[in-house]
């Protein structure tokens, strides 16, 4: 099944259109929130405490059987149950077992224990008519769609993707994207019944940076800062939200070095710096780089690169030296 825009699965919900399983994904954890708050609304509200049940995924009580039972109990008040799987990455994006291949027929994943988990309850669920009478709904923060547990829940029902500001590009690698965070903010404050101006809006959505969390938090108390006017000004957001400095993109340092764009690296890590950003942090972000992307991509380039972060490393411990410093000539050297 293709996946479902966000605001369309609402609207659907809304006009009572409920699908009989969801499976909702992402880091945009405040819009998975809104989308489980509207399911839960569709049952009144004197109903809920027998008619919507939470389990979580590989605890006590949220296995794929405690899953599959709880989805196949009749409603004891009105026409529906909602059950709703928290966590369900443990089941839909599992630990692989060791030494197995990704051959679906031979899949097996595993909990947060390493026990294998036993899907085939929950399969078989999913595998029959979808239920009249339960909606059976999945919170995860990923997906793997190669899992043969994961193809059922997405044949069987609508998939919602909520992902944050961050997207990855045609190489693979995340980077903002301002368009769909000034979008996600305007749409929320809209909601609220609020508008905003345009350098109001890209001083909120600076002031973010990637972290979608924060972003949707600013919006909250920006709202009730401006409570009884219905327009927010560039002086509210300065007045109310802390900046981030001008940067948009923890990403941009790695990806410059890795275009060898010593200047553009520079310039976010200065940025990233001004804001109080930790040098360490940063180090440790760049020595991620190398060992996980660097090595697949300029396996040639590895060797030299660990040798430079090594000698960084040893002079930030060692108080060798001024540490912005230190971090730029990092920076200078692994971008040549």
């Amino acid at each position: 099944m293709p996946v479902v825009d966000a605001t369309a699965a609402e609207k659907a919900i809304a006009a009572g259109a409920l699908a009989s399983v969801y499976v909702l994904f992402g880091d945009d954890t405040r819009r998975i929130e809104e989308i489980v708050g509207a399911i839960e609304a569709t049952i009144d509200p004197a109903d809920r405490p027998f008619a919507v049940e939470r389990l979580y995924a590989g605890d006590a009580g949220g296995s794929p059987m405690d899953i599959a039972a709880a989805a196949r109990v009749y409603p004891m008040l009105g026409d529906r149950r909602i059950v709703i799987v928290l966590r369900a990455e443990r089941l839909l994006k599992p630990k692989r077992a060791g030494n197995r291949t990704d051959d679906d027929d031979a899949d097996e994943g595993r909990d947060d224990e390493g026990e294998a988990l036993d899907a085939a309850p929950l399969e078989a669920f999913l595998r029959e008519k979808p239920s009249p009478i339960t909606t059976l709904v999945f919170v995860a923060t990923e997906i793997d769609r190669s899992r043969r547990l994961t193809k059922q829940a997405v044949a069987a029902g609508t998939v919602v993707e909520c992902r944050g500001i961050v997207v990855k590009d045609d190489r693979g690698r995340p980077v903002f994207d301002r368009r769909l965070a000034e979008r996600l903010a305007q749409s929320a404050l809209s909601k609220a019944g609020k508008a905003i101006d345009s350098d109001g809006l890209a001083l909120l959505v600076d002031g973010a940076g990637t972290d979608v969390g924060k972003l949707h938090g600013d919006i909250d108390k920006l709202v009730l800062f401006t409570e009884g006017r219905p327009r927010i000004a560039y002086a509210d957001v300065a007045e109310v939200v802390s900046s981030g400095g001008g940067v948009s993109d923890d990403w941009a340092v790695v990806n410059a070095i890795s275009d060898r764009n010593a200047g553009a690296a520079l310039k976010e890590a200065a940025r990233r710096l001004d804001r109080g950003d930790s040098v360490h942090a940063m180090v440790g972000q760049i020595r991620w780089w190398v060992s996980s992307k660097l090595v697949l991509s300029r396996p040639e380039r590895v060797r030299p690169a660990l040798e430079v972060l090594l000698r960084t490393d040893l002079a930030l411990k060692s108080s060798g030296g001024d540490e912005r410093v230190l971090v730029e000539r990092l920076i200078a050297e692994l971008a040549r």
